[in-house]
This record gives C-alpha cells, sequence and structure tokens, in this order.
C-alpha cells in the first residue's frame, strides 16, 4: 500500500527525503521518519510549529501565557494533536487523512518544509489532496489550504473535514487542569465562524484574582462548511481518538454542547468531484485582540476572500527571499551552501523571534537573557535593524545594581534576577557587535527603566553589568560562579559562595575588550583603566594558577578544589574553558593551541566535541546537576553542538583552516546518520549523544532551539571565509580548508552591498597577498566604509 513521492535533485539524500535542488525546502518522501521532522512557521508574533504530517501546535508571541492550538503531553514521538484533514468517501464508508498520520492509508506521499511554510502532498484511492500551511507576514494568524482532485474514472462523492484543537491562553493551566479550565471557556459557533477566548487568565502565581484572556481566536474559511463543530467530546466520542472520530461515522457532523469544556474547530463539506475535476479551500486560524472593534469584522470579511489568501501567500515568499539575500555565499562545499544560505537562517530567525520557544522537547523555556542576546548577535548581519529592536527591548530586563533578569519576555510581564552571574555580559557582546555593524552610536545614550525603578542608558547598563562582576572576587581572584554560568546544570560548584569559573575569568576578559573602544569613543578613560587592571589580573590568574600542563580547569569549587584537571577520573577536561582562552585571546599561542589540541584528542567523536569527559557516572553534589544527566547525555559527555560551535570560531582564529572546516562539517546536520541521529537534517540540535551512551551515540536531541545557529552562522561569515564588520569597516582575514581554491560572500554593510570574490590558488589556508577593491588595490586587509552602493573586492590569498 505504501509508496514513497518522486525524488528530485538535490544535496544529501536518505531513506526518508533530501534536500530541493535549489537547497530551498527539505523534501520528506517517507511519512515515518524516526522522529516527528517539524518546521517554524512564523512571522515574529504567531508562530505555528507543524511537522512533515501536519502535527504540532501554535501561540502568539509568548507560548506560556498565549496558547492557540493545543500540543500534546507525547508529542515527540506521537505527533498528536495535529492539523488534520479527514476524508470520507460517502459510497463505501472508507475514512482516510490527508496528512497520512494517523491513520496511515495512502498511496504516494510528499511533504516539504520551506521557508515559512509546509506543503503536504498525498494520495489514496484516486483521491489527490494538497495542504499548504504557512504563517503570513503582518496577520497574526496561521492558512491553511485543502486542494482536492478526483483522478478516478468516475464521480466521487466526498466528506472533508478538517480538525484543529484549540488550548486558549495560560498552557500550564490547559494542561494540568483541563476539565478545570474548560469551565471558563466563552464560544460562539455561527455559520462559517467560530469565536473563542475564556474568562480566567493569569500569568504570574495561582490567583483567584484575574483577568479574562485578553485576546480570542476565530477559524473561519473561504468555502463556508456545510457543518461546523466546536465540541472536542462530540467529535472524538467516548474511548475513540484521532484514529477514529465518532463524529466520522454519522452523515453529519453532530451539533454538540452550547459552550464545550473542551475546544476544537472542526468543519465539514460534502462535495462531488467529477472525473479531473477539483476543489479549493482556503481556512485562517486568527489571534485579535478580545474587543469587538471594527477591524475585526474587516478581517473575517478578508479571510473569507481567496485572494487575500494568495497575496499573504506573496509575501511571505517575499520577506524570506529578501532575508536570503543579505547574505550569501558560494564554496566548494553543498552541503555548507544550503545551511548557510537557507536552513541557518531559518533556525536562526526562528530562535531570535522568542528566545528559544519550545519545541517538541523543550514545552516550558523561557525567552532567556542569555540567548536573546547570542540569537542577537547572530543575526545583525542579516538585519540589523530587526537586531537593535531587540536589543532595545532586552535593555528593559536590569537591575539598578548590575543583575539581569533571567528572562526577557515580549508581553511586558516582569521578571526576576538571575542566578546566572553571566548573563549582563552577553548584553555587552551583543551591543557591541552590533555597533561594528551598524555604527548606531545613538543607543548608547538610548534610556530604559529599570526592574527596581528608574532608568538608565544602554551604556550605563553595560557598565553596571561589568562593574558588578570585576566585584565579584572568590580566594583565587577569579569570578565567582554563584548559581552559575554558561554551564547550567554546574549549578552547585558556587553553592557556598566560593566557588570560581575560569570560562567566566575569560569571558570577562574578552567583554573587557569588547567594550574598549566603545570606553574611548566615550572618553570614558579613568573607568576603562580599572577595567584594564582588572584584564591583566584576571590574565595573570588564568595563566598562574588555572594551567593544567595541557588544557585549562575549568571551575574551583567551594573547598578550593579544581573541576577539569588532569588525573581526575570523571570531568577532566571541560571544553569551554579551552575553547574561551582562545576567542578571549587570553594566552599566548602555544598554550592555546596545546589545549585545542587536547579538546580534539580527548573530546573529538565523528559528531563534533563532547561537552566534557569523561563523563560523569556518580552524582557529585560539590558540582550539580550536571552530574545526574545519564552519562553521555546532555551536559554531561554529550556531543553539544553550541560549545563545538564556539570550537569552530577558536580554530578560526588561531589560523587552523582544515581543523575548522573539519570541525564545522561534523556539525553540520545533513551529514549525520538519520536512522541514529533521529533529528531534522536541516536544522541544528542542540546536542546529540556522546560515547559514554554507548550504541545510542549520535542519537540527537532537542532540535531547533539552540545558540548553534547564530554562531554557527557568524563562524562560517566571520571566521572563516573571515569577514567581520569593524567600527571603521569589513577586516578580511580568510581561514579556510586548502581545498578551497574559489569561493565567495555577498553581504550588506552599512547600506551597500559588498560582493566579495576569493581565490586561493597555492591552497593556504590562511594569510592576504593582495586585496582589490572596486578594481584598484587597497593597503591591508581593511575595507574602508562604502562610498557607494555596490563594491566588488578581490582577494587573493597567499
Amino acid at each position: 500500500m505504501r509508496r514513497t513521492g518522486r525524488k528530485t535533485t538535490g544535496s544529501r539524500s536518505s531513506r526518508y527525503g533530501h534536500f530541493s535542488a535549489d537547497g530551498a525546502e527539505y523534501v520528506i518522501t517517507n511519512p515515518y521518519p524516526p522522529r516527528p521532522w517539524i518546521n517554524y512557521l512564523t512571522n515574529g508574533d504567531y508562530c505555528a510549529l507543524c511537522s512533515h504530517v501536519g502535527g504540532g501546535y501554535a501561540f502568539y508571541k509568548d507560548h506560556r501565557f498565549h496558547s492557540v492550538l493545543a500540543r500534546g503531553e507525547h508529542q515527540r514521538t506521537s505527533d498528536l494533536p495535529a492539523r488534520l484533514v479527514y476524508i470520507k468517501d460517502e459510497d463505501t464508508g472508507e475514512i482516510w487523512t490527508a496528512n497520512v498520520h494517523p491513520i496511515g492509508k495512502f498511496t504516494t506521499f510528499e511533504a516539504r518544509h520551506g521557508a515559512g511554510y509546509t506543503l503536504i502532498q498525498s494520495s489514496y484511492r484516486s483521491v489527490a489532496v494538497q495542504l499548504r500551511f504557512f504563517v503570513p507576514q503582518g496577520m497574526d494568524a496561521e492558512m491553511w489550504s485543502v486542494d482536492l482532485c478526483n483522478r478516478s474514472r468516475s464521480e466521487r462523492r466526498l466528506s472533508v473535514y478538517t480538525l484543529a484543537e484549540l488550548a486558549l491562553g495560560n498552557v500550564a493551566l490547559v494542561q494540568h487542569e483541563p476539565f478545570y479550565q474548560g469551565l471558563f471557556h466563552e464560544a460562539r459557533l455561527s455559520r462559517n465562524l467560530l469565536t473563542a477566548t475564556h474568562k480566567f487568565h493569569f500569568t504570574e502565581g495561582w490567583s483567584e484574582i484575574c483577568d479574562p484572556w485578553p485576546l480570542r481566536v476565530i477559524a473561519t474559511s473561504t468555502c463556508p462548511p456545510q457543518r461546523m463543530l466546536m465540541d472536542r467530546a462530540a467529535f472524538f466520542g467516548a474511548f475513540r481518538g484521532h484514529h477514529n472520530p465518532a463524529a466520522l461515522d454519522e452523515e453529519w457532523l453532530p451539533r454538540g454542547a452550547p459552550t464545550p469544556r473542551d475546544l476544537v474547530a472542526v468543519n465539514q463539506w460534502r462535495i462531488r468531484l467529477a472525473p479531473g475535476e477539483s476543489w479549493q479551500t482556503h481556512i485562517a486560524l486568527a489571534v485579535q485582540a478580545n474587543n469587538d472593534s471594527t477591524s475585526h469584522v474587516a478581517q473575517i470579511k478578508s479571510l473569507r476572500r481567496p485572494a487575500t489568501y494568495e497575496r499573504a501567500w506573496k509575501n511571505t515568499r517575499v520577506f524570506w527571499q529578501e532575508l536570503f539575500d543579505s547574505v550569501q555565499i558560494e564554496t566548494p562545499e553543498p552541503d555548507i551552501n544550503v545551511m548557510m544560505n537557507h536552513w541557518n537562517k531559518i533556525q536562526l530567525i526562528t530562535n531570535f523571534y522568542f528566545g528559544r520557544a519550545p519545541s517538541y522537547y523543550h514545552k516550558s523555556q523561557m525567552p532567556a537573557m542569555r540567548d536573546c542576546c547570542q540569537d542577537a548577535f547572530g543575526v545583525v548581519p542579516l538585519r540589523p535593524e530587526l537586531a537593535g529592536a531587540n536589543l532595545r527591548r532586552i535593555a528593559r530586563f536590569f537591575f539598578a545594581d548590575g543583575q539581569a533578569c533571567a528572562g526577557c519576555n515580549r508581553i511586558d510581564l516582569r521578571e526576576k534576577a538571575a542566578i546566572k552571574v553571566d548573563l549582563p555580559l552577553w548584553f555587552v557582546l551583543a551591543i557591541a557587535d552590533y555597533l561594528r555593524e551598524t555604527g548606531d552610536m545613538g543607543i548608547l545614550d538610548e534610556r530604559f527603566p529599570l526592574m527596581d525603578g528608574g532608568e538608565s542608558s544602554v551604556y550605563e547598563k553595560m557598565l553596571a553589568g561589568i562593574d558588578r562582576m570585576i566585584g565579584l572576587r572568590g580566594p583565587h581572584g577569579l569570578p565567582l560562579i554563584g548559581g552559575g554560568d554558561w554551564n547550567d546544570p554546574a549549578n552547585r560548584i558556587g553553592a557556598g559562595g566560593k566557588g570560581e569559573s575560569v570560562w567566566l575569568a575569560e569571558f570577562v576578559y574578552l567583554v573587557i575588550a569588547e567594550i574598549e573602544p566603545i570606553m574611548r569613543a566615550k572618553k570614558d578613560l579613568d573607568k576603562l583603566a580599572v577595567y584594564r587592571r582588572r584584564a591583566e589580573e584576571l590574565r595573570k590568574i588564568v595563566n598562574e594558577q588555572c594551567w593544567d600542563g595541557q588544557w585549562f580547569v575549568r571551575a574551583f569549587r567551594d573547598d578550593g578544589q579544581p573541576v577539569g584537571a588532569r588525573g581526575q577520573e570523571e570531568g577532566s577536561i571541560w571544553i569551554n574553558s579551552q575553547t574561551w582562552a582562545v576567542i578571549a585571546d587570553i594566552s599566548d599561542q602555544s598554550r592555546l593551541n596545546a589545549c585545542t589540541d587536547a579538546v580534539e584528542r580527548h573530546l573529538g567523536t565523528p559528531y563534533g566535541l563532547t561537552n566534557l569527559g569523561p563523563a560523569y557516572t556518580r552524582y557529585d553534589r560539590s558540582i550539580g546537576r550536571i552530574t545526574c544527566f545519564r552519562a553521555g547525555w546532555k551536559e554531561n559527555g554529550a556531543v553539544f553542538s553550541h560549545a563545538s560551535s564556539f570550537n569552530v570560531v577558536a580554530r578560526a582564529m588561531l589560523g587552523r583552516g582544515r581543523d575548522a572546516l573539519d570541525l564545522y562539517r561534523r556539525i553540520l546536520p545533513m551529514t549525520k546518520d538519520s536512522t541514529r541521529y533521529f533529528m531534522e537534517p536541516y536544522v541544528y540540535a542542540q546536542f546529540c549523544a556522546g560515547p559514554a551512551a554507548g550504541h545510542e551515540m549520535g542519537q540527537g536531541a532537542y532540535h531547533w532551539l539552540t545558540g548553534t545557529a547564530a554562531w554557527m552562522f557568524r563562524a562560517m561569515t566571520d571566521y572563516i571565509i573571515g569577514v567581520r564588520a569593524e567600527w571603521n569597516g569589513l577586516r578580511v582575514r580568510p581561514v579556510v580548508d586548502p581545498a578551497w581554491k574559489h569561493f565567495k560572500l555577498s553581504r550588506q554593510f552599512r547600506g551597500s552591498r559588498y560582493e566579495f570574490n576569493f581565490l586561493n590558488p597555492r591552497g593556504v589556508e590562511t594569510g592576504v597577498r593582495q586585496i582589490i577593491l572596486d578594481g584598484e588595490p587597497l593597503e591591508g586587509d581593511l575595507i574602508p566604509l562604502p562610498t557607494q552602493p555596490v563594491h566588488r573586492v578581490t582577494v587573493k590569498m597567499g
């Protein structure tokens, strides 16, 4: 019965699918990959997770408090609830789903994930169906299109049903108290319009003092259905489910309760199709402010016109194409080109919009400060105006003493101070990068509120964060680790108030170097002198007290004993204190190369680098939760993509082009065996199981939501191809595999486009012999600020 779809030309095929010829789509030809392979459909406000068979859920701006479509408790494997399209043959009574899932009847199947959309094509019993799901730009909605064609030689009498399961507002309450939550629904059903909201909404703790949910969801279509239903119990029936809804046993949908406890949006159309005849409808699920403004009426009317959907589809495609065009590369390696020119950007902008919003693995993660800053860093070259707007929003989540909030939500909720001490420094790093890209020095003087009252400028917030950090000193003179740094689950190293972080010392050293040009521009020289003295102290301490002969230790516990030191049975080497020693340039070249060699020797795998090694097998209370994870999983010895991407940058900074690209290739998702990796071959996963996981080694988890997207993007553009924005131009320092004899980069900078053409006839790893700018030789490796709309640059390596 089952037959896979037609295979087209493309890069990196597997038994489950392949990339399209241009790399812009991933084509899934087998509806049963090892896990649901999903896409994020979003315009930055409305976000729909959509799997290759229509599974997934949706939310508006904040997944915790503005849920729209229900999420499943076991979605990682079952992929239900889903956006389902049922088809019933009225002559035989047979029922199947155009999605294939969950009934499983199909003759042909193909799904295409692209930027902002997912297409599903299937056929069964000579009925061909195409489903299109996308989220339009500028409209808080998701749009479905359903196209049926009768490919048989006789007339077909069919019923078509569409199902969406609603879960409105506070998702924790929806999931943990669904029956209780259902008692507050307010819903109305009229011909071709469902309107639903609820009257019990809160965002902080349990409270009987609450306001109604400020939003409502509407559902309508271009082809009015003969019947609609919003009662989930009436649709599924007792002891029935998605595989066999009770309502489909009857000729028509039942009426259902007038205000049901569990909400669904179900449409039914009964149609007749002559041989070769087609039928189409478009459906919208939209979010509106919960009032009766006339604009709502106008929107509903618009959503009943097919032209609205085609116009929205065109605008969505244009948005993503313009995003893709802002930075383009061309290298000798198709995998890298496909990832950089398409999928890396899709993943990066998705993370950027929602601060690592939920996935099929993470269901409660908040928009976190550290994550949001790194995602803004990633987006800066693509859309500096978006990055700037996000950094201005993040600037509201600080306290007067320099502490940062753990989260930085998008719906104006108050946030609490974080126990993670490194968060304010990521803001400094992101602002400095934004300034190099844009020259927008005015942002430094813009003032934003503080969480504990009053306000301060962006520049004052940056200084307050650094001041606080350099004041937190432990027994060795290193920064106190407090409740944790980048390795969140290493949360007990400083529980007693004396534990210190070597990685954090390196990070502080780097941040001081990053802010120095800003402070010089502000003529803040006295404070800069204080910072420089602290930086030199840290350099001295790190090199004299933290070097363990072959690598840098990771931290010192409360009792003064090192973490990540030679001779320790478990966790003797941690990746970040080696990588960031290089990125910060805190030691001499011999040590930096030695610790990089040690990382590959002790932590290297075919999938990338493990976070530490050997993995912990016993709980160590003095280190923390990281030692509780199963050996080889998560931060405890898994191949951590984010940390590996940092190391790509470090290798490139050392001039080790062959090494940098070797690691880059290992991290790429399409280079992994999907039957072992499980995850989507078109986006980075947070980690895959390391050697200590035994036969599970290589199995991926926590897809999509990872800073790997930002750092792999910048690793390629800034450090491998080697074009990086500086205060007065673009610095050009390529570091590549000697096999790269010719490669290109096109990018926007300060309102102009730069077209780079790199020539490497001698096959070197690094070094620039000559730069020709617009036909004229240039002295040095700095391309000056733009003077015309397009600049053409030839770089001869050697």
